[in-house]
């Protein structure tokens, strides 16, 4: 994540933000940290703060004017690595070990249906629906999947039609848990959504670098 930051960022502004991440600081602290003058320091923090990645603030001191300090923003933090795929990981299999692997199931397509209302609370069902209203409902589907960051697209061939799905929202959490994640929460999504004549041709957990579903109409 370093690395990465480093690449997108550059040296100076990553530094920026490594500092910032301990405690707020002002463009003299900074100056100092980094050994470059202040102009050069407000140039990076004007960037960043057009990324909205800090954000500034000022401090009344006891004499003087009040000090402009710069903080971390939301999104600031989140650039820094996290554990959530590993807490959720470990979370799944105490939920399994504790409840079993049917409870479980069932939380996870709850957790689906709900992601997918939350978005869209029109029923998606393809039942009874003409060809063409069958591909419009796929549209809506494949715009929720977006919606979600699948970046997903729409491929249409005769009564054929495959959704491919570039990116996959539970990605890390899959790698580690293919039958719960795959098995259990994508599924129930594209259940609801899709009905039962559908087949996952490829996914990201057995090494495809894309998701692809084929639905018969």
């Amino acid at each position: 994540m370093e690395e990465i930051v480093n690449d997108y960022l550059g040296a100076s502004k990553s530094s920026i933000l490594n500092s910032l991440l301990y405690d707020d600081k002002t463009l003299d602290e900074l100056a100092v940290i980094l050994k470059i003058n202040k102009n050069a320091v407000k140039e990076h923090m004007n960037y960043l703060e057009n990324k909205n990645l800090v954000s500034p603030y000022f401090l009344k001191v006891k004499t003087g004017r009040p000090k402009k300090y710069y903080k971390l923003t939301e999104r600031g933090m989140q650039i820094f690595p996290k554990q959530y795929i590993n807490f959720s990981s470990l979370l799944l299999k105490e939920i399994e070990n504790e409840f079993g692997t049917v409870k479980l199931n069932n939380i996870l397509m709850r957790i689906a249906d709900k992601m997918v209302h939350d978005i869209d609370s029109n029923n998606m069902s393809l039942k009874l629906l003409s060809r063409d209203q069958k591909i419009e409902k796929l549209k809506d589907y494949v715009n929720i999947l977006n919606k979600l960051g699948y970046y997903a697209k729409m491929e249409i061939d005769g009564n054929c039609v495959k959704i491919v799905r570039h990116n996959c929202i539970f990605y890390e959490l899959a790698k580690n848990n293919k039958d719960l994640v795959c098995g259990s929460l994508e599924k129930s999504m594209i259940d609801d959504s899709l009905g039962n004549n559908f087949t996952l041709l490829e996914n990201f957990p057995d090494g495809d670098n894309k998701c692809v579903v084929e639905i018969k109409l």
